[in-house]
C-alpha cells in the first residue's frame, strides 16, 4: 500500500469534499495508510493549505523508499 495523505477544501464546490471522504474511508476499509486533513472555508485550492502544513516534510521523508 502506498501511504497517502488527502487534502481537501470543504468548501470545494469543483469536486465534493464527500468523494475525499468516501475514497479515505474505502481506503482504510481495505487497510491502506491514508489520513485525510479537511479544511474549514476552503474551496478547490486546498493545495496552498497542504504544503503550508507543517508536518508535510516529515511525513513525506518518513514515507520514502
Amino acid at each position: 500500500h502506498i501511504p497517502t495523505w488527502v487534502f481537501h477544501g470543504d468548501a470545494d464546490e469543483a469536486v465534493k469534499p464527500s468523494n475525499s471522504v468516501e475514497a479515505v474511508e474505502a481506503i482504510k476499509k481495505s487497510g491502506g495508510d491514508v489520513q485525510l486533513t479537511m479544511y474549514p472555508g476552503i474551496g478547490h485550492n486546498s493545495w496552498d493549505k497542504a504544503y503550508m502544513e507543517s508536518d508535510l516534510p516529515n511525513w513525506l521523508l518518513k514515507h520514502t523508499l
